[in-house]
């Protein structure tokens, strides 16, 4: 069966996606992935905009610093990438995601195929915001330059103001 895995962060650049697919370490990363068992390609990939928002908390373990997590109640506007794999590969892709990651989230239909992400369980305005590291920064900036097309100054504007609100304190 084929589904949609949609990535907000990292893995918005293809680069980065092989490396949970095929196995090896991502640029700028300090962790060896495995892989997956069905290593091929994405058969497909497109841009795509999600109601709600990008965080970062947590600590990275591959990146250090925090992690990007998808907050669905969040304002405004997410740009990510629907990529079109299968069934098999998004549970591994997953299962290569820190603990954190403990929610999947079904995003709709794209071309009568369910669309999947993965985020955490918490609330974003109830856990302690951590800025990323600015290697994890720099591979979502390609990413979104790669999916929408988007130049450096408008991927650098979007981080920033998703970095800006990894300093906010948590709502009470």
């Amino acid at each position: 069966m084929l589904v949609w895995y949609v990535s907000y962060g990292s893995n918005m650049q293809k680069r980065r996606l092989r490396s949970y697919l095929e196995g090896g370490r991502p640029p700028g990363a300090v962790h060896i992935h495995p892989g997956a068992r069905d290593g091929s390609a994405p058969r497909a990939s497109s841009p795509v905009t999600l109601r709600g928002s990008v965080f970062f908390a947590g600590e990275s373990k591959v990146w250090t610093g925090g992690v990007a997590f998808f907050d669905p109640d969040g304002p405004g506007t997410v740009p990510a990438r629907a990529y079109l794999v299968t069934r098999e590969q998004f549970e591994d892709i997953k299962a290569q995601e820190p603990a954190c990651y403990d929610r999947v989230l079904t995003l709709g239909h794209r071309d009568g195929l369910p669309m999947y992400t993965f985020t955490t369980r918490a609330r974003g305005d109830a856990v302690r915001r951590n800025p990323p590291a600015g290697a994890y920064l720099a591979t979502m900036s390609k990413g979104l330059r790669e999916a929408h097309g988007w130049d450096a100054e408008q991927a650098g504007s979007y981080l920033a103001a998703c970095v800006r609100d990894a300093h906010s304190p948590v709502s009470a």
